[in-house]
Parts: structure tokens; sequence; C-alpha cells
């Protein structure tokens, strides 16, 4: 990682995206996006499939490295050649695609390349005691040494969330990450997320579920085609103000229901119209 201190930071501003650009071959996937994540903050990242969402989270995460603009961690210039680099300093993420091992036990999963060591050899000790209080603040309750492969979809994607939790992260990414939890195990999710913003933690949030974007978040960014289209604090602004923003188009009027008393109403006619025993 190269780092250089720039003067202007604030302390506010725990990590701020200045143009930056991503091509896969002759797809721009981002075209000069602007990001400002702020700690104890959930800000919403939204937008439809292609907007280049999960592009822009990757590269936060250091999965994938920008072509060019700059990225500040703390006020000082970063590049992350992993995501393991980017954990270290205090970034974690739960990507939309499980990155789990199925033939390994879901103890092992949550410690993947990050196992505490005890005379050379893995502790599993020390990651029982550190991963039972995680999995019962998601209500997971699983066997520790059962391969993670037999769990349902919705018991996978809670390790995928406690793998984040454990690194007790100053930025937490969330890329769709209830698309298979159900309603209870949901809002569990939204509690834990509320209570790490509560204390200080920032939180990146990606859904196509506007409702819970609205419920959730404080602040919103719309991507489409790749390029930042509005910044918005969630409280100036209406869901059909984003899918506005989302799909390019101005939102419609709201509906105005016709009924009694209202000017234009027309009355409803019957006209030879029987009831039969």
């Amino acid at each position: 990682m190269n780092e250089e201190v720039i003067a202007s930071s604030s302390p506010e501003r725990l990590v701020v995206l200045d143009g930056i650009a991503k091509r896969y071959g002759g797809v721009q996937a981002l075209s000069g996006v602007d990001l400002e994540v702020r700690s104890g903050r959930i800000h919403a990242i939204v937008g439809e499939n292609g907007a280049g969402k999960s592009t822009l989270m990757k590269i936060i995460a250091g999965a994938e490295r920008p072509d060019s603009g700059s990225f500040l961690l703390d006020g000082k210039a970063i590049t992350f050649d992993s995501v393991r680099a980017a954990n270290e300093q205090g970034i974690a993420i739960v990507f939309q695609e499980l990155s789990l091992f199925p033939e390994l036990d879901v103890l092992a999963n949550l410690f993947l390349g990050h196992e505490p060591l005890k005379r050379g050899l893995v502790d599993r000790a020390v990651m029982r005691r550190r991963a039972v209080p995680i999995l019962e603040k998601l209500g997971l309750d699983v066997d520790l040494a059962e391969p993670v492969g037999l769990l349902r979809i919705g018991e996978q994607q809670l390790v995928e969330i406690a793998k984040a939790l454990l690194f007790d992260a100053r930025l937490l990414i969330l890329d769709e990450p209830n698309s298979a939890l159900n309603a209870a195990e949901s809002e569990r999710l939204f509690a834990i997320t509320r209570d790490l913003a509560a204390r200080g933690v920032a939180i990146l949030f990606i859904s196509h579920r506007l409702e819970e974007v609205f419920d959730l978040c404080a602040s919103i960014t719309v991507l489409r085609d790749g390029r930042k289209v509005r910044d918005t604090a969630t409280a100036d602004t209406t869901i059909s103000a984003i899918v506005g923003d989302m799909v390019g188009e101005a939102a419609p009027p709201p509906r105005t229901r016709r009924g009694h008393g209202q000017e234009g109403a027309k009355p409803l006619v019957f006209q030879g119209v029987s009831a039969g025993t």
C-alpha cells in the first residue's frame, strides 16, 4: 500500500473517493465517481443492475483496483492490493456472491486467512470464543464443526455476514446482504447495523429494496451507467424520485384517486342490470 498524507482531511470523513474510473474490456463500469463515507452513518448506494454499485464496492474493499481516481482513508491517499489489505485498515465487505468454502466447517470459514495461532498451531478455542457472541447476535444457531455447504443458503449468508463482523471494522460494506434472509433474520441484521452505526462504524448498504433503504439509511447515492447522478439525505427525497434518478426519467406525478366530490370525477352508471333469484 502506498500512503501520502493529505493535509486537508476532515475527521468526520472516513473515506473520500474522487474521480474513480474502472473499465473491463470495452465496458466502462465506472466513470469519474465521487463518494464520501462518514463515520457513524448508514449510506445507501442504489442503481439498476449494471450501474456500477458492486464494482465501486469492490474497489473500496480491495478486491479491484481503479484505473484512475484517488482514494483517501483518514485523509491519506491509499491503494489496496487485496481484500486482506483493506481488512487490515478496518474495511470489511459482505459480498453479494458468497465466498465460503463448502467443504470446510463453519468455524474455519469464519477465520479463513485470519486464524489465531498458539505455538504455531491454529487455536480453535480462541476462534470459538470470538465467534459465538457474533453468531448469537445474528440469531444463527449452527454446529461450528459442520461443513458450511450443508447449511441452508440463508444460514450461509449469515456466516458471510459474521465473517465481516469479526473484523471489528470501521467501515462495513453490505452488498445485498439479506437477499436470502427471511424477515426475522433481516430484522436482526438491520438492528445490528443500526447498533454499529451508533457506535461510530460507517456502513455502506447496497440494496434493490428501496423501502429498506429509506427505513435504514440516512443518505443515498444514486449511480446510473457507471456515473453518480445524485447524493441526497434520505429525508429530503422520495422513493419515486430515486427511481426516476435510477432509470433517468422524471418521477411520475402522484396518482389522484377519483371519488366523490372530486372535480372531473365521472359517476358509475349501471343500465339494464337485474339480479336473478
